[in-house]
């Protein structure tokens, strides 16, 4: 039986507990745990990036104005641009990659400024003249009410401001979201991180109401000890246990887990993946014979919006038609997700049809010869490169225009014991 032995920490865990840290005072700390404690080369490049960014912002100033780059990191994006309105001592400028620039960040700098941020420029692609620079706050930031018509396509945005409300001078509060909103699993994920590092919030009929009290730098540093490993990067090898219908075994993933994610033991489950639990943590996963569906129609995917490429690239090799719906979000990821699956599935022969929020495939295939070169456009996007790795069970010969991408949230990707039941 094949077990995975590279799988990383999560990187929303791990880089929230970076942000607690940086605002409870106890940052090295908190990186000496993790450096020593988890294989620090096995961690995504956006904790690395993190990390960085996080000392350069706690580092002395310096005669020059500091430039924080933070790559194509989107998280790391959201979260220093909140971290720094409340916390640096020197202006900051922040850039990133082209593709970075592309995507939104304006309705958190528009809220940050309400609550009395001082953030000048822009975050356009064409910034040269107007870069986005966070000054240091003259006073806390002042609390309140986020409005109701805050435009929040990501997540990350509120998670952003829940993280740095207890330093604020008065609570906090967002409205009531719904149970269905795009990527909710991460925001709550968020408050239960939050309360356990000491912050204290409470629900109301109107929403969530953070109290203005600082987190406890005994708990974040606990916290630490005990990161959980991540299910994203696990989700591809359900993946591959569905199509070469081979057991393998994912190691430390436990069933209290509070990514998301962890949703893929039921999506999964049509698809031909038995899962089960092992005592002590980790996952035995058993190819199942199941009928195949007149059509494969998984819900709530907005809220798991990072495993729809490993469910579409699973459900096209086992030839099992389906509706995605909830997919427009992936437009705005590190790659325009949807166009980039729709021209690769193109190139193996299915044609996947595409709305606004659905995605779908009606079943018929146009064979094409197995042996043929087939290469994937990974448009530097880490979930294109690791979702057709599943596909490769089918066609050996297929490439990839980077295959380095996965360094974003899986370094060990290729190098996984798994993969000897996959072409080398």
């Amino acid at each position: 039986m094949e077990q995975l032995k590279h799988l990383p920490i999560a990187k929303s865990n791990a880089n929230r507990l970076l942000i607690m840290a940086s605002l409870a005072g106890v940052l090295p700390q908190v990186s000496q745990i993790i450096i020593q404690r988890y294989n620090w080369e096995d961690c995504a490049d956006d904790i690395h990036i993190m990390h960085q960014v996080l000392q350069e912002i706690q580092a002395p100033l310096c005669d020059a104005l500091p430039i924080v780059n933070v790559g194509a990191a989107g998280t790391v994006l959201r979260f220093v641009t909140a971290l720094a309105s409340v916390l640096t001592s020197k202006p900051l400028q922040i850039t990133g990659t082209e593709r970075l620039k592309n995507r939104p960040l304006l309705p958190l700098i528009e809220q940050l400024r309400l609550l009395g941020a001082h953030i000048d420029g822009e975050w356009t692609p064409k910034n040269e003249h107007t870069p986005l620079t966070i000054y240091p706050p003259q006073k806390k930031l002042q609390g309140g009410i986020l409005s109701e018509d805050f435009e929040a396509e990501s997540s990350q945005y509120i998670s952003a401001l829940l993280m740095i409300a207890p330093y604020f001078s008065t609570s906090f509060g967002i409205p009531l979201l719904p149970q269905d909103r795009n990527s909710r699993p991460y925001i709550d994920l968020t408050l239960s991180m939050m309360r356990e590092a000491g912050s204290q919030w409470f629900n109301t009929q109107e929403g969530v109401v953070v109290k203005p009290i600082p987190y406890s730098p005994e708990a974040i540093m606990a916290m630490a000890h005990d990161l959980e490993y991540d299910w994203s990067a696990a989700s591809y090898a359900f993946g591959w246990c569905s199509v070469a219908r081979k057991p393998i075994i994912i190691p430390h993933l436990k069933a209290s887990d509070k990514q998301g994610d962890r949703a893929i033991v039921g999506l999964m489950r049509p698809l031909g993946v038995k899962t089960r639990f092992l005592e002590g943590g980790g996952l035995e996963l058993m190819p199942l014979e199941v009928q195949r569906l007149v059509c494969y129609t998984p819900e709530h995917l907005a809220e798991t919006p990072d495993l729809i490429p490993t469910l579409v690239v699973t459900a096209l090799m086992r030839r099992q038609p389906f509706v995605m719906k909830g997919i427009a979000g992936l437009r705005a990821k590190e790659s325009n997700r949807i166009k980039q699956m729709v021209k690769t599935a193109a190139l193996l022969g299915f044609h996947l049809h595409e709305e606004e929020n659905r995605l779908s495939w009606n079943g018929v295939y146009h064979p094409i010869d197995p042996q043929k070169k087939i290469l994937v456009d990974t448009a530097e996007d880490h979930r294109i490169a690791m979702a057709w790795s599943i596909a490769s069970i089918y066609f050996p010969s297929m490439e990839y225009t980077d295959s380095s991408v996965v360094t974003k949230s899986y370094p060990g990707f290729w190098f996984e014991s798994i993969y000897s039941i996959l072409p080398h």
